[in-house]
């Protein structure tokens, strides 16, 4: 199965070398959250190499989670095209579909990682710990984004259209990253949301990337990541694979 789901993901891959503005968009949009994020918001206080040390983790949390709606954006265009039916019709196995589809997508999601890192360092972003660490980081940031994503591909097999999915999807994703601490320490909030900031997921999540690449890592942000990201393939990998085998059928 493994060798279907890279060949399925490769052909999710090719489409990118004929739609030079998708690429483009995949490289310009960490340029445009970075400008925001930290020239704008974090340059307000003053303190401008501090924000961009505390807030470029954030932009790397908030670009892998916001690119885990393209796989349910991706899936409910195929089924529409009816891509998925011809698949039906070939000696694969039943998960491979699901499982390229979401590998295309993490290989564009380190894309974007890896120029959101080389537009940090322009900006004066610079990793403080060693290499080991700064990779650790980046894969804990890419699991979270592959166990996500079979939540995304439900979304996108239940959803009624490629419209109604984007939808639903935005509605759950950026209350999580803008109610984070990814962007804004939770103790500059009030007490209500600095509450729901500490038990967001993708607080400690940020929090873990921040420390493996910045220093002052909390073990405890680490493996409650790696807990919710077990959490989310055992929902959601089932329910997403339940969900295609009824739409193909």
């Amino acid at each position: 199965m493994i060798t279907q789901s890279l060949t399925l993901a490769w052909r999710s891959l090719v489409p990118l070398k004929n739609s030079p503005g998708q690429l483009i968009s995949l490289l310009l949009q960490p340029v445009f959250m970075i400008v925001v994020f930290v020239y704008l918001f974090g340059g307000s206080g003053g303190d401008r190499a501090g924000a961009v040390m505390y807030m470029l983790p954030g932009v790397l949390t908030q670009v892998a989670l916001i690119s885990t709606i393209g796989t349910g954006m991706n899936l409910a265009t195929d089924i529409g095209n009816g891509v998925f039916d011809r698949f039906r019709t070939m000696p694969i196995a039943r998960l491979a579909p699901l499982a390229g589809r979401i590998m295309a997508d993490l290989l564009t999601l380190l894309i974007t990682i890896a120029m959101s890192l080389i537009i940090g360092y322009v900006v004066g972003f610079r990793i403080q710990t060693d290499p080991l660490q700064a990779l650790a980081g980046i894969g804990l940031l890419v699991l979270f984004a592959m166990a996500l994503s079979w939540g995304s591909a439900w979304i996108g097999l239940k959803a009624k259209s490629v419209t109604s999915m984007q939808g639903m999807a935005t509605a759950v994703i950026l209350p999580l990253t803008f109610g984070s601490s990814a962007f804004i320490p939770a103790t500059q909030m009030p007490g209500w949301l600095s509450w729901w900031m500490d038990v967001n997921p993708v607080s400690h999540l940020a929090g873990a990337l921040r420390g493996l690449m910045v220093g002052g890592l909390h073990a405890a942000d680490v493996w409650i990541t790696l807990g919710w990201t077990a959490g989310l393939v055992v929902v959601f990998a089932p329910l997403a694979l339940r969900a295609y085998n009824r739409r193909v059928k």
